[in-house]
């Protein structure tokens, strides 16, 4: 199948450098497999496979360019069909990682075309079509790969998990009961079902799929989330095993250790011993943080271009051009603030849909704030090309959100990162609503320290600096909002609204036009997917106890304090 040039090269040293270079990429071990594969390059520059595999290698460092020309290089070489696929497929990761999403459509789609036995091409074009927000025609392609391989489990689990994200919990169970029914002991199809019946509240449901997941592969990124469904003892033997994820012997991965260190300090705080529960969280954060890229000096430049932009006369000049109806009710704040109970209140209202975190708005604000920087001298343009670049905006919001406004004309909009897109969210829907949750700053980057988050955007949330530090931009930045659009944004007070929560309710559904409603009280009996980290508490009563929960570990966040600029340590609690 390779293509070989001639010279004093073996076929014996060809396939020794294809083996080492294949087994370190297996191991993860990327820069390893790179020297292997440059020499086999080096020896064979024509050769197919070397080619191909360079390029995934590359794909994998993120040297997204010379990975795409690779893959460019490799389908010229292609023997066959098959082996050309497989490089459209690995063509189409490198520009899918790089967010040419476009580009990366049309490669997986050549790909399907050209070898459609193989399911994991249709399930990269669903993917990229739900990137894009192309959720119908991602259903469409996994539907047929379903009914293609009908014994294949994982075009179902993709099927599944795409409706979870897209908010059908319900629907999502379909495709993977069908999955399990294909191959009983998928791990991926058990992980993804007991989290989307997590998010149902079916919680010893999920604890059990969970389980299953981790019998077929103890190194599951887990634990944590067992954490979250179990009460642990002391003398609970799954805590031994957890723990051996993180022996010096272990073979266990990044993220297996990273997952298993927040599952210890999240079960060593349920049983009060909050210096033990410290040591793991700061060596899983210091572990998480070793294998992101974050930047605070790129956010402080986001967070001034926003307020830059979004003047007091830029947006006196555009206000009131969109004449969109919508009339969203946009729940914003840092993460662990509140702002998920506070939607689960007015999602019990009987004139709200509760739409949980959508990713759209801060999408499309982005796209349009490029559209506008690449007018150069003109940025962001005259009055009327802006004006159609809001409308469009606003349009397209409209289109995506239109599951939840069909049905209710109040829905919820809750993705707390929303607090950037305050100006934006003022010009595009003149009747919206926008509820500022606004907690204690110590609790709530403490309870950011706490998790782990799946959301990618959330990076600053994996050391005490710079989490404080984002922190105070987010303080910069809604005093912005409060000068330029003075009484435009409701703000909430998480600590008061629990302390007197039936006046905090009430408050609340005047503050959004409603009329009181007893099932708002009832919140926590609302039957409905709740996906976001505080799924569990706002399944129950209000209570109290969380206020202060960050003072038992008041000793250790020295440089959280520091960043916030807050000097008024509290004694620990053992």
């Amino acid at each position: 199948m390779n293509q070989r040039t001639s010279g004093p090269v073996t076929q014996t040293t060809q396939e020794n450098l294809l083996e080492r270079a294949l087994a370190h990429y297996d191991a993860s071990e990327f820069h390893q497999a790179r020297i292997a594969s440059d020499e086999l390059l080096r020896l064979m520059p024509q050769d197919y496979a070397a080619l191909h595999l360079a390029g995934v290698i590359a794909t994998a460092q993120k040297r997204l360019p010379e990975a795409a020309e690779l893959m460019k290089q490799a389908l010229r070489r292609a023997p066959d069909t098959r082996n050309a696929a497989a490089s459209w497929c690995g063509l189409g990761q490198a520009l899918f990682t790089a967010g040419d999403l476009r580009q990366a459509e049309e490669a997986f789609r050549r790909a399907h075309r050209l070898d459609p036995s193989i399911s994991g091409y249709s399930i990269e074009l669903a993917l990229t079509y739900t990137a894009q927000w192309k959720l119908d025609l991602a259903i469409d392609i996994l539907r047929l790969a379903i009914r293609r391989h009908p014994a294949d489990a994982s075009p179902c689990v993709a099927l599944g998990t795409i409706l979870t994200q897209a908010g059908r919990q319900t629907d999502a169970l379909v495709p993977f009961e069908l999955a399990l029914q294909r191959q009983p002991d998928s791990v991926p199809a058990h992980h993804n079902l007991g989290n989307t019946l997590k998010m149902l509240g079916r919680y010893q449901e999920a604890e059990t799929e969970i389980r299953k997941a981790l019998q077929g592969n103890p190194a599951s990124e887990l634990y944590f989330q067992l954490a979250q469904l179990k009460k642990f003892t002391v003398d609970d033997p799954e805590l031994e095993i957890i723990k051996a994820q993180l022996t010096p012997g272990s073979n266990a991965t990044v993220g297996t250790r990273i997952d298993a260190g927040f599952a210890l300090a999240r079960i060593h705080d349920d049983l009060g011993d909050y210096r033990t529960a410290f040591g793991y969280l700061e060596e899983a954060n210091q572990l998480k943080r070793t294998t992101i890229e974050y930047s605070a000096a790129a956010q402080e430049l986001m967070v001034d271009g926003i307020m830059r932009l979004y003047s007091p006369d830029f947006l006196t000049r555009f206000a009131g051009k969109s004449t969109s109806q919508l009339a969203p009710i946009f729940i914003v704040g840092m993460p662990r603030s509140g702002t998920t109970l506070l939607e689960q209140i007015l999602a019990s209202h009987s004139r709200v849909r509760g739409g949980g975190e959508l990713p759209y708005l801060i999408k499309l604000v982005a796209d349009m704030g490029d559209v506008w920087g690449s007018r150069g001298d003109l940025a962001p343009g005259d009055d009327n090309t802006v004006t159609q670049d809001l409308t469009q905006t606003a349009g397209r919001y409209a289109e995506l959100t239109a599951h939840l406004w069909h049905r209710q004309m109040r829905f919820t909009d809750k993705l707390p990162m929303n607090f950037l897109a305050i100006g934006p969210i003022y010009l595009l829907f003149p009747k919206a609503t926008i509820i500022y949750c606004r907690r204690h700053p110590m609790a709530t980057c403490f309870s950011c320290y706490q998790y782990l988050f799946t959301d990618k955007n959330l990076l600053y949330s994996y050391n005490l600096t710079e989490l404080g530090h984002f922190y105070k931009l987010h303080e910069r930045i809604m005093e912005h909002w409060r000068t330029v659009l003075p009484g435009r944004v409701l703000e909430i007070e998480y600590e008061s609204f629990v302390e007197n929560p039936e006046d905090g309710i009430r408050d609340l559904l005047e503050l959004c036009n409603l009329e009181f409603e007893q099932a708002c009280l009832d919140f926590y009996t609302l039957n409905r997917p709740i996906a976001t980290a505080s799924s569990m508490q706002v399944r129950k009563p209000i209570y109290k106890s969380s206020i202060n929960r960050w003072e038992n570990y008041a000793p250790f966040l020295g440089p959280l304090r520091t960043a916030l600029a807050i000097n008024s340590p509290v004694a620990a609690k053992s």
